[in-house]
């Protein structure tokens, strides 16, 4: 050890040179990680698509969905599967195992899709898979104008943007919203195709073959090869030449071809204005930053060439919202710095002071290294991470520095000073550092979004406390030997008299006399702490706060089969309403049917023509999102009963679920319908407002057919379905090209012709025979759910229920559980559970916490009793984020828990310093009596301790005023709980120890 540290002080300038070298590249990390606003949640799913048109949700469910997730099953890195049966489609979602490769599991879903697409039916299309990513809305724009035919002149130009964009690096997706969709239908005359005796499937046929591409190939003549081209008609004039049957009845004789209006997926709206919605996602692992610029240099280009009679408004930017966090965040960290960097001077020397903050410094950039390669990006979480690696960096520094100037007062000579001041205070720095690294690692496993989020925060610490450890022991004493000035002042620092006097007031005043009654002390303190606990109960509680943004959503949801169009009529009364009693709204959208595109951290679960979000900017200088929410929610909701309204705004932290959730497991359709509807309207009859997954039952015409009718007649049942298919929906064809883009194709009966006017025609004999369609179909009305869902295949149903009265309502919900027979299953979730799981989690990985401690204090002394004394001091710092936050009623939030947690290891070090030092004056026979050894201990450590402490707070201060409801809870309960346990731990610690000492020393005398 003295050799290496020879060689470390013979050579300090050249490792000075090299630790600043090092330092550079860890300035260059920081300078050019990626930024974002909060951290990345990693999402680990996958959906399968398959489409099956004019197929009922119970045939989707039976030949497709039912095929498709059996299957899935066997692919060992799937944890859930979860689908969805509706009308023309079955959509799977695959929840991905934690530790898989999605990647490898993707491509494993897409081969076992490629060999089962075999078994599905005929007419349904290939599954597309694809995999769900954690992208997120980087600009968002609305193009308006009085009149939609002006957006539609302009949609070749918004599409040839979007594709521009997608090819930009960085671009995960572009998604545009509110453009409606034309197709074609061949409208067939029922009475025409009966004279001339033809039928849908000769004309289908014959469409086919007249659309079908042309391949001639080529030829060789003279040795050469000739290519063969074939100019064909567009595909309306191609269908107005086509000829059916073997009069070849041109198909306009017996038909109409019409340019059809799509059902839209939204409707768009924006100032009153009919708008386009065009929204660019960031790819995963990008920086916000740079990827923005480069893209709003694109757009801006393309939207400046817009006519005059189209607007473009740029409604959100993450671009701006990162830049004006981190304005902030920086603020708070040059602040904290600055508070450091006088947090040092009040207690060490010129010199020491500036080791110390160089020290620091050095072991933010130096632990920023590793940073991008777990993971870790720059946002919020991590930066307030560096702000607190900043308090907590400078204790190493600090003690070592000041053992070190200690030892220089003693008169010893610069080389014996430096190693011996290290050598002394090396081991419980190191335990202290090992306490800290065991503190936070266990949070890096914190499981699902809540680990995603915070994980910045444990992450920077450990890696910069290694750092600041590692430089403590060797870049200090490397600094200490290059600097000339080896003379100490006898009080350093501006503040050095009153460090000692206090540390000799604390020596020969407090601990005689906390030594004279150290049970009354021990007793008096622990007391204090177990009645702070209680105040909990008078704390506010919070698990993550609205962000103080001006985007302000509302969710609508209608009764289930109303149409799009009117639900955006009744969407635009409620916004009028809206805009009749709010004056602070500055701009407002309608997005009627499958809502905003994932802006302001809204979305809809599920979404349909009866559904719509209104998008709200408003001036929060007059009235913050909160308030807006808590003054117009309840009295909009009770000016339109009909409509489910919810009102919402940006939350700072991961998506939430429902407050309670209800799943229902029961295999019988029928009863899982009954049970769903008796819950959700015992729970809407209590006050409560409730969604269901499958949705809410709708009018239904039932149609059956009569199998023993067609056995006697000769007819089959695709005859029939055929014939169903052509008055409704129709049945699809090949999608034909216009203009560039493809369109969809489909053939039907014209809309007068109904199952009251339609034949089924059969040859019998040679001959055609006539029988009414209405004779083997029957139509009944009934009301059915327009989805059914599994969950691991069993079928279920979920209800979203928010309560005024949560314990009230699961009260009911469980006493109607009890009601259930034996076959249904009722699991109750939501994001009240969520908080208690993460609680759960929480305790098990604090025990897990508190054993590792345990265990590096327990191996530092080598005892087994001497680590419960510094593992108390622990219990007085979470007493005092307690009182923290109690006194200055800020909201126990998950930050504020997280500070718990931080303040373990945090904490430890003030006690294991204090002892340390006990233990070493005991051992050496330096001191008399225990008592000696207990004061010089208290005099010794006061001022590090004490400078620590002031240093850390110092530092977290900008934090705990800066306004951030984010991080307000973690800034007070970490300063609350520091300066709580500093001052009662220095009372507290020596008389436990006093205790130990008497117990296992002097008993054996």
């Amino acid at each position: 050890m003295k050799k290496l540290a020879d060689i470390l002080l013979k050579r300090s300038l050249l490792f000075i040179v090299l630790i600043f070298t090092v330092s550079v590249v860890g300035v260059y990390t920081f300078l050019t990680i990626d930024q974002r606003e909060i951290p990345e949640t990693e999402v680990n799913l996958i959906n399968v698509i398959t489409a099956w048109p004019g197929a009922d949700k119970d045939d989707i469910e039976e030949n497709v969905t039912n095929i498709i997730e059996t299957e899935m099953f066997s692919i060992s890195d799937i944890e859930d599967v979860s689908s969805v049966s509706e009308d023309n489609v079955s959509v799977l979602t695959l929840s991905l195992s934690d530790g898989s490769t999605p990647d490898n599991v993707l491509n494993d879903v897409n081969n076992l899709v490629q060999s089962i697409s075999g078994d599905l039916p005929e007419n349904a299309a290939q599954p597309e898979v694809e995999s769900i990513t954690n992208a997120f809305p980087l600009l968002s724009y609305q193009i308006h104008s009085d009149s939609f035919e002006n957006l539609e002149a302009v949609r070749g130009d918004v599409e040839s943007l979007k594709q521009e964009i997608i090819q930009m690096n960085g671009v995960d997706s572009v998604t545009i919203k509110g453009y409606r969709e034309s197709a074609y239908e061949i409208q067939l005359d029922w009475d025409a195709l009966a004279e001339e005796q033809l039928n849908p499937n000769e004309i289908m046929n014959e469409i086919d073959l007249s659309l079908s591409p042309v391949i001639l190939g080529q030829d060789v003549e003279d040795e050469e090869i000739i290519r063969l081209a074939f100019e064909d008609e567009t595909a309306l004039e191609t269908l107005e030449q086509v000829r059916v049957g073997e009069n070849k009845v041109p198909l306009l004789d017996i038909a109409s071809i019409e340019s059809v209006e799509s059902t839209p997926d939204d409707i768009v709206q924006y100032n009153g204005s009919d708008a386009i919605s065009f929204t660019v996602f960031l790819s995963s692992g990008e920086d916000v930053p740079s990827v923005s610029e480069n893209i709003e240099a694109v757009i801006n280009d393309g939207f400046d060439s817009m006519p005059d009679n189209v607007t473009v408004d740029n409604i959100s930017s993450e671009r701006e919202n990162v830049e004006d966090i981190f304005v902030g965040l920086y603020t708070s960290l040059l602040i904290a710095v600055i508070a450091v960097i006088i947090g040092t001077s009040i207690g060490l020397s010129l010199f020491g002071s500036i080791t110390v903050m160089v020290t620091v410094l050095i072991s933010i950039f130096i632990g920023f290294i590793p940073i991008p390669l777990i993971g870790v990006d720059l946002n919020q979480i991590s930066v307030i991470g560096l702000i607190i690696a900043l308090g907590i960096l400078v204790d190493d520094s600090i003690v070592v520095n000041d053992n070190i100037e200690r030892r220089f007062t003693l008169g010893e000579s610069k080389g014996d000073a430096i190693y011996n001041g290290v050598k002394e205070v090396a081991p419980s720095v190191i335990a202290s550092t090992a306490a800290i690294v065991f503190t936070f690692s266990p949070l890096l496993f914190l499981s699902g979004a809540n680990g995603d989020f915070i994980k910045a925060l444990p992450s920077i610490l450990i890696s910069t406390m290694i750092v600041s450890t590692v430089l403590a022991l060797t870049f200090i004493p490397a600094m200490r030997q290059v600097i000339p000035v080896r003379k100490v002042p006898k009080h350093p620092g501006l503040l050095g008299k009153v460090f000692t006097w206090g540390s000799r007031i604390y020596a020969d005043k407090v601990l005689p006399k906390v030594l004279k009654r150290p049970l009354l002390t021990f007793l008096a303190i622990l007391i204090v702490t177990l009645l702070s606990v209680g105040l909990v109960r008078f704390t506010p509680f919070e698990f993550f706060p609205e962000a103080d943004r001006s985007e302000v959503t509302i969710d609508l949801i209608f009764d289930e089969g109303q149409t799009i169009e009117k639900t955006h009529e009744d969407t635009q009364e409620i916004l009028d309403h809206l805009l009749s009693e709010m004056d602070h709204v500055k701009g407002s959208s309608i997005f009627t049917g499958d809502g905003l595109p994932n802006l302001f951290g809204a979305s809809l679960d599920q979404s349909g023509e009866n559904t719509a979000q209104i998008a709200l900017q408003i001036d929060k200088e007059k009235m913050s999102a909160s308030a807006t929410i808590d003054e117009y929610e309840e009295p909009l909701r009770d000016a339109f009963p009909d409509a489910k309204i919810f009102m919402s705004t940006i939350i700072q932290g991961p998506p939430a679920s429902a407050p309670i959730t209800v799943e229902f497991f029961e295999d019988d359709l029928e009863t899982l319908r009954e049970e769903t509807a008796a819950l959700t309207e015992q729970l809407e009859e209590s006050g409560d407002i409730v969604t269901s997954s499958i949705g809410s039952p709708v009018e239904t015409l039932q149609y059956s057919i009569d199998y023993d009718a067609l056995e006697e007649n000769g007819i089959s049942i695709s005859q029939v379905k055929n014939e169903l298919n052509m008055i409704s929906e129709g049945i699809p064809m090949q999608e034909i090209i216009e203009d560039g883009s493809s369109k969809e194709l489909s053939l039907k009966y014209a809309d007068e012709f109904n199952l009251d006017n339609v034949d089924i025609v059969n040859i019998e004999d040679g001959r055609p025979e006539m029988y009414p369609l209405s004779d083997f179909v029957t139509v009944s009305e009934t009301e059915d759910t327009p989805a059914i869902q599994h969950k691991n295949g069993e079928r279920t149903a979920e209800l979203q229920v928010y309560a005024a009265d949560e314990a009230a309502t699961e009260s009911l919900i469980n006493e109607f559980s009890d009601g259930l027979d034996g076959s249904t299953e009722l699991i109750v979730g939501g994001e009240s559970s969520d908080q208690t799981d993460f609680f759960v989690e929480i305790g098990i990985l604090f025990s897990v916490i508190l054993i590792l401690v345990y265990l590096v204090i327990a191996f530092e002394f080598n005892s087994l009793v001497l680590p419960l004394i510094i593992v108390f001091s622990i219990f007085l710092a979470i007493s005092g984020g307690i009182i923290g936050l109690f006194v200055t009623q800020t909201p126990i939030s998950f930050l504020g828990i997280m500070g718990m947690v931080s303040l373990t290891g945090i904490v430890v070090r003030n006690a294991i310093v204090l002892i340390d030092f006990i233990e070493m004056r005991r051992k050496d026979g330096s001191v008399d009596d225990i008592y000696t050894a207990i004061y010089e201990s208290g005099r010794a450590r006061f001022k590090p301790i004490i400078l620590t402490t002031v240093t850390s707070i110092l530092a977290l201060i900008p934090v705990a005023f800066s306004g951030d409801v984010l991080f307000e809870p973690l800034a007070v309960t970490v300063i609350a709980g520091l300066a709580f346990s500093t001052l009662l731990s220095m009372v507290a610690t020596p008389a436990l120890y006093y205790f130990y000492y008497k117990f296992r020393y002097e008993k054996k005398k």
